[in-house]
């Protein structure tokens, strides 16, 4: 398995905390976010780490170079990331990730161990984390079950909120059949017919809504926080520093 790690975007929505900062390397209890997800990468045994950068990529890799954590890692770099979504990104890895399982991460994601540890070791294939405590808005990425399942029907932001059981946390693990297949979905949308500005899960709806299976882990028992606005990122503070201070109390 090798890690994914999308870290492209301009951020822009950060603003003007990310003018002249990547937002993974924003800092959250004197750790940047990158830091966090890069630790928890090692922790959770993986070696290899596929990095995918764009908006001030040469900080990014310098400090990669500088706290490696004893991984090996490959740059690619999204030269059109100011003007497209992560689909571009993730479409980007198949020369280098194809025929693999992956653990696909978002940069701008804050979360612990024992989430990550949680869904490599669920047993279907094809799994994404969520958390079934988070507020959910217009802006989550919601996820829908079939019933009294784990298995996926709907995901994404367009979906009802009502009858949404959570929402993903960012962190996913996927068999390299299940990548054939996104592959191939990202490809035609991208290539053949140029959308580019939308996320990779509408791709993924549409394999949901050809029966391709994909099921969903609840990992509420661990904090977790994407971060799109200073006021996520001010909610990531005051949610980290309570839970680290709970920690240190149980320790």
């Amino acid at each position: 398995m090798i890690a994914v790690v999308l870290a492209a975007g301009s951020s822009y929505r950060m603003r003007p905390l990310t003018d002249h900062m990547p937002k993974c390397l924003l800092p959250i209890e004197g750790k940047p976010i990158l830091e966090q997800i890069l630790q928890t990468i090692s922790a959770g045994g993986l070696t290899d780490v596929l990095m995918v950068t764009g908006y001030q990529e040469e900080m990014i890799k310098e400090y990669i170079q500088a706290h490696p954590h004893g991984m090996n890692y490959r740059f690619i770099t999204n030269e059109i990331y100011a003007t497209t979504s992560d689909s571009v990104s993730l479409y980007k890895t198949k020369p280098y990730a194809q025929g693999q399982e992956i653990f696909l991460v978002d940069a701008d994601l804050w979360f612990y161990p024992g989430a990550m540890n949680k869904l490599l070791k669920a047993q279907e294939a094809d799994i994404v984390a969520i958390n079934s405590k988070s507020h959910l808005d217009e802006e989550a990425v919601k996820v829908i079950l079939d019933g009294s399942s784990s298995r996926i029907v709907e995901m994404g932001k367009p979906v009802d909120i009502s009858r949404a059981v959570g929402e993903a946390v960012g962190i996913r693990k996927f068999s390299a059949a299940y990548m054939d297949k996104l592959y191939r979905v990202l490809e035609r949308r991208i290539v053949k017919e140029r959308i580019l500005d939308q996320v990779f899960e509408y791709s993924v709806q549409e394999l949901l809504d050809h029966g391709v299976p994909l099921y969903a882990v609840d990992t509420c028992e661990w904090p977790s926080i994407e971060m799109d606005t200073p006021e996520d990122y001010s909610r990531a503070q005051k949610l980290v520093a309570a839970y680290e201070a709970t920690l240190r109390r149980a320790g």
